[in-house]
């Protein structure tokens, strides 16, 4: 396994953990959000926590370790980290407060209706199962 590789899955986590912390932020600031809101936040940072220590035993991980090949299999293009990525940008998006004159003329509301938020709990649910079954096979 080349460190190249190594530094490709870190640099992926790491840009999901940035991702999941502007969404917490996000979340954090709505105004009249529904208790949808703070379940979210609370998942998205249950999962910032994951993906942590993943990072962290990623960047200490020997590339022969079977634990390793493994991990490296969430990384790959189109694979999890790749998919909830993509979900954090569309949940940012769509979340970002406005700028400018928009931002002084409308609060950030609560925009989210039941259907998307159903998709980004299964999309954290599904990474947070995953990440925790590859950090669980580090301790075997």
């Amino acid at each position: 396994m080349d460190p190249v590789t190594a530094v490709g899955l870190a640099a992926s986590i790491v840009q999901l953990i940035d991702g999941t912390a502007k969404v917490i932020k996000y979340l954090n600031d709505v105004k009249d959000a529904p208790k949808d809101r703070a379940r979210l936040a609370r998942e998205a940072t249950s999962l910032l926590a994951i993906l942590t220590d993943l990072r962290y035993k990623v960047e200490e991980a020997n590339p022969t370790d079977p634990w390793f090949t493994g991990v490296l299999s969430l990384g790959v293009e189109g694979g999890p980290l790749d998919q909830f990525n993509e979900a954090l940008e569309e949940l940012t998006r769509k979340l970002k407060p406005e700028k400018g004159i928009k931002k002084l003329s409308k609060t950030l509301l609560w925009t989210l209706d039941k259907i998307e938020i159903d998709r980004a709990f299964t999309k954290i649910e599904r990474l947070k199962t995953l990440v925790s079954l590859a950090l669980q096979d580090d301790h075997l």
